[in-house]
């Protein structure tokens, strides 16, 4: 991993870089297939302890960025129903909100295929993060989402025993005692130069 502590900012589900045997995983991270993940939006940091390098990844950037039409945006899955589910705006691009902001991903949106055939409750549980982008910025207190598209969904859940999940295809997530669906995003790690 390159230095410049706090220079890279990260979302939720993004390979931060490889683990060695000095190169472990902290704070706002996870491990899978030897690598480590973001598992918050935020910038990282890496704190040398014992002699080895700690990933981590804390608290992003900050300001009054509010979403707008075509924003991608991070948020925390507050509630699911049949229709519908409702979240928390936690981030938009890079930027962290200062007061979160309500948002909903309806049926229609989760995905841009077979939507007659979407359940609510295989593709999004309550305090699944999800990347989104905003149809329509509704009234004030509500903004119509979508997670239609490869890259937008599911980037980090845990299982009821918290365990954290990790993608095993488009539509299931795996910890080490289950297999559950979510509509998954595919996060690309950005190329190495």
């Amino acid at each position: 991993m390159k230095e410049g502590n706090g220079h890279i900012v990260t979302l939720p589900g993004q390979r931060i870089c490889e683990a060695t045997s000095s190169h472990v995983a902290g704070d706002g991270t996870y491990l899978f297939n030897k690598y480590i993940y973001a598992s918050q939006a935020g910038r990282v940091i890496v704190e040398p302890r014992a002699g080895l390098q700690v990933v981590k990844v804390s608290l992003g950037l900050q300001g009054t960025v509010m979403p707008e039409v075509g924003s991608i945006v991070t948020c925390r899955v507050l509630t699911v129903n049949p229709n519908q589910a409702s979240v928390s705006i936690l981030c938009v691009g890079f930027h962290l909100l200062h007061t979160p902001v309500s948002g909903t991903v309806r049926k229609q949106n989760v995905r841009d295929h077979q939507i007659d055939l979407v359940e609510m409750y295989n593709s999004f549980r309550p305090n699944d993060i999800i990347l989104a982008t905003v149809l329509s910025l509704g009234d004030v207190r509500n903004y119509e989402l979508s997670t239609a598209g490869t890259e937008l969904g599911v980037v980090t859940a845990y299982c009821e025993e918290g365990h954290p999940l990790v993608p095993a295809s488009w539509t299931r997530m795996k910890c080490k005692c289950r297999s559950e669906m979510r509509k998954v995003a595919k996060v690309v790690p950005p190329r190495n130069n």
